[in-house]
């Protein structure tokens, strides 16, 4: 069979069969990074759930997202950003996220947060950037785009979700 492959469930509703079975993979494919080549914005207080969002620092919908970070921690959601330059290798976006992800782990969420907004951020860049290697791994798993969510069952979620959504999607406000 070419292509995905969904059942018809008892109440009529359609299960896409194939993207079930790639979740688990992406779970292990996100457990093997190492945290220290995220870029975390924590939750506030109790984390009550995570996401992994493939990003890119020039990304309208990005920024747009980054813009809700502070409301979505708040909620109790931990959001963890893996580099995801849609220009690719050589680009300047792949320059400024090596700026982020080279720097000292304290001061990358605010070198994000600066580009996010448009800002320049200090030129840097490292032997063992992993901004590359997280483009490759976000490919893998199917990523098309940015944002592109990665929540905590491995479901893929292309695309702008507002904070309000994203929490009931992952099942912290009803």
């Amino acid at each position: 069979i070419v292509g995905e492959v969904y059942k018809v469930q008892s109440d009529g509703k359609l299960m896409n069969l194939t993207e079930e079975g790639k979740k688990s993979g992406r779970i292990e494919q996100l457990a093997a990074v190492d945290v220290k080549d995220m870029v975390i914005f924590p939750a506030k207080g109790e984390t009550k759930a995570h996401m992994t969002v493939f990003t890119d620092t020039d990304c309208f919908y990005c920024r747009k997202l980054h813009k809700e970070v502070a409301q979505i921690n708040e909620l109790g959601i931990e959001v963890r950003y893996l580099a995801f330059p849609r220009a690719g290798a050589g680009s300047k976006t792949e320059r400024v996220m090596n700026s982020i992800w080279c720097a000292d782990e304290s001061e990358r969420m605010g070198l994000m947060t600066r580009s996010k907004a448009g800002q320049s951020v200090p030129s840097l860049s490292c032997e063992n950037s992993p901004v590359m290697s997280q483009y490759k791994l976000g490919q893998q798993m199917g990523v098309t785009g940015t944002p592109a969510l990665v929540l905590q069952d491995g479901s893929l979620v292309p695309g702008y979700m507002p904070a309000a959504q994203l929490a009931k999607m992952l099942g912290v406000v009803n």
